[in-house]
């Protein structure tokens, strides 16, 4: 990885980071296989101009991604040299807080060698798109170990319990691309639980049987207690299972489809004290993108989503009133909403830390 030359202000910006106290929420999201292919290879496959040694698949048989959010009340460095430098409390050094959605997807990562044979297949994630509302959490991310994480405006709302979720995310983006268009704060996702599940798992998975191996997957990557599947699940046939693969790039600014540097980093998050695990009633989960041009590619090239005729936008955020100022949310959007087929919550310690760099393309070797 890239040396991050901190300064005093950046002292808790330089990983590993530990959490304590998150509340996670899981949404188990169908996609499909010929899209998760195509970002593949657009994304980690194609040459710029050389290739790295390592080929991404989708996982066989029917595909599944991870939309989560995290309500982080409490994350602080634990970068070694930052603590000694600054004799800081070992429990960590200036704490932040942040709330976080994104869309994780488990895929194959296999090693292709000199003879351009294809072996040691290995379970990792990728992330296509991230939102987070702190500025500090999203340049740490950015800058530091690449992940493309966008500075949005999250709002959740207490419900009538700690595991229910309604949170809207709002970022400046632009409604239609045109000569006079104008950047303002535009609705993006709008997601709300509803009642708890009255069946259990093992029913849940009985009668959506194509989930069974994703929520195993699930178990073996640490989001259930002790990397182990919840009661009534199989073991993955994935063992590994906890590393995030993420293409770091910065792009020229005078060729945006070229990049003046590129690299493959590794990191994981490891949860601790699981408790609490919550399992949602999927059919009463609403998960809504609002569609502008800001963002209308990577509803595209994930979802295969179109541009939806006038439905407006979600329940609840009709506005009857003269339009959104520009210090408020526009929601004059239409929305199109993405099917749970399984949804849960639960809470953790989470610590995460950047493996290291596998790959920088155009690198002398």
């Amino acid at each position: 990885m890239t040396a991050f030359i901190d300064s005093f202000a950046t002292q808790q910006l330089l990983p590993p980071w530990r959490a304590r106290g998150v509340r996670t929420w899981g949404f188990a999201i169908r996609l499909d296989r010929e899209r998760v292919e195509a970002y593949l290879e657009k994304y980690f496959n194609g040459g710029y101009p050389d290739r790295a040694p390592y080929r991404y698949e989708p996982l066989p048989g029917p595909q599944f991604g991870l939309f989560t959010v995290a309500d982080v009340p409490e994350v602080a460095s634990h970068n070694p040299g930052t603590l000694q430098r600054l004799g800081a409390n070992p429990v960590g050094w200036d704490a932040l807080s942040y709330l976080e959605l994104y869309l994780g997807i488990p895929v194959l990562r296999r090693t292709v060698t000199p003879d351009k044979l294809l072996v040691d297949p290995k379970l990792v994630w990728v992330q296509p798109f991230v939102f987070c509302n702190n500025p500090t959490a999203v340049f740490s991310s950015r800058e530091i170990w690449g992940t493309d994480v966008n500075l949005a405006t999250m709002t959740r709302e207490a419900g009538p319990d700690p595991a229910h979720l309604h949170i809207d995310t709002a970022m400046v983006g632009i409604k239609a691309f045109s000569p006079r268009s104008i950047t303002q704060l535009l609705a993006c996702v709008h997601i709300q639980t509803g009642d708890v599940a009255s069946a259990d798992l093992p029913t849940m998975l009985k009668a959506n049987p194509d989930l069974e191996r994703f929520v195993s997957i699930l178990g073996g990557s640490g989001v259930f207690a002790d990397h182990a599947p919840p009661a009534g699940v199989g073991e993955s046939p994935f063992q590994q299972g906890v590393e995030l693969d993420n293409l770091k790039q910065f792009r020229d600014c005078f060729d945006m489809g070229a990049a003046i540097y590129r690299a493959i980093v590794a990191s994981k998050s490891s949860h601790s004290e699981v408790d609490n695990i919550v399992f949602f009633d999927p059919a009463q989960v609403d998960i809504d993108f609002l569609w502008s041009d800001s963002i209308a590619e990577v509803l595209k090239t994930i979802f295969g989503a179109q541009k939806p005729g006038p439905v407006g936008p979600p329940a609840g955020h009709v506005r009857n009133s003269p339009p959104a100022t520009v210090d408020e949310v526009d929601w004059d959007l239409d929305s199109i909403p993405i099917k749970a087929e399984l949804a849960f919550s639960f809470t953790s310690n989470v610590d995460f830390e950047v493996i290291g760099t596998l790959y920088t393309y155009g690198a002398p070797r």
